[in-house]
């Protein structure tokens, strides 16, 4: 029973457990309602988790969503699935919350940090999100005094969309000297020089950098060795989001907003155990010699161009 509990989670269809228990024990074979009620099993084990007490104060914390079809009254339709995550004082990489909602707003986003706060978070050192004003204002109210970091990787995006194809290269070119810049000053420096650049030909790019290009270097007023990892909200993005997404593909449409949760959670809660018991994400002492989860990046000394400069 726990071996087809963990094939669907590991995104196995029901057809193939149904042939897999057949080859494996002879005649008998599990129909999709039994999958379905052994699935339900785990729903007590997912609640405790979501309630958890969780720790008062974390350095970092990443707030993204991740879209899945659900259908509901007959239709199929897209539902956030709302994921936060949290930086440890110790350095570990922990899943705070996860919930649906019918809409990503404001007043869901609310709820969702209102439920982590009162599971005991009070505290955190930096908010991260992409630009979603709601999440934004939220995590403004919620946690009073921390600052916030646009993602980087977001802002890039939302730049080069208002570029025409043959120029995204060279545009991406210049964006990219803001954040290779090794302090904030230079980056607010290098930002006005690209911003002038661009000021006659896409006006549009120019008056993003103006007026948001801050937004988006919080993580300059943080720790050298940390920065690459809180500028974006990558670590949802890229590794939640995909590892959800890669393993839902099978399932297609959920058959309701519960079974979609529970799936999200079963996975999420593996992810997290190995965060917990695996090694630390994030030297948190800049002499601290112990390895991290991933290799550290070397910084690269980085030198206004000639080009830049003059253009």
């Amino acid at each position: 029973m726990a071996a087809i509990q963990q094939m669907v989670l590991d995104g196995v269809s029901t057809n193939k457990i149904q042939k897999i228990t057949k080859k494996l024990s002879g005649e008998m074979s599990f129909s999709k309602s039994t999958v379905s009620r052994l699935i339900k099993e785990l729903d007590p084990m997912v609640r405790e988790w979501r309630r958890r007490q969780l720790k008062s104060h974390y350095e970092y914390m990443i707030s993204d969503a991740c879209y899945f079809y659900v259908r509901e009254n007959k239709r199929v339709v897209k539902r956030p699935l709302l994921i936060s995550l949290g930086v440890t004082p110790g350095g570990h990489r922990e899943i705070l919350g996860v919930d649906m909602a019918v809409t990503e707003s404001e007043d869901t986003w609310r709820e969702h940090h209102r439920r982590l706060k009162g599971r005991g978070i009070s505290s955190v050192n930096l908010t991260i999100s992409d630009a979603h004003r709601g999440l934004v204002n939220v995590m403004e109210e919620e946690y009073s005094g921390a600052p916030h970091q646009r993602c980087m990787v977001h802002f890039q995006r939302n730049i080069l969309a208002k570029v025409p194809s043959k120029d995204k290269k060279l545009v991406s070119k210049y964006v990219k000297q803001i954040y290779s810049s090794p302090t904030k000053e230079m980056a607010l420096k290098i930002s006005s020089m690209v911003a002038d650049r661009f000021r006659d030909k896409y006006p549009r790019v120019s008056r993003l950098l103006d007026e948001h290009i801050e937004e988006t270097l919080a993580f300059y007023d943080f720790p050298e060795h940390h920065r690459r990892k809180i500028r974006t909200t990558n670590l949802i993005e890229g590794t939640l989001n995909s590892q959800l997404k890669r393993r839902s593909k099978v399932v297609g449409i959920f058959p309701n907003r519960e079974s979609c949760i529970r799936y999200a959670c079963c996975l999420l809660m593996e992810i997290d155990e190995d965060w917990q018991t695996g090694r630390r994400y994030m030297r948190m002492e800049e002499n601290d010699t112990e390895e991290t989860d991933e290799f550290l990046e070397k910084i690269k000394e980085v030198k206004l161009t000639e080009e830049l400069v003059t253009q």
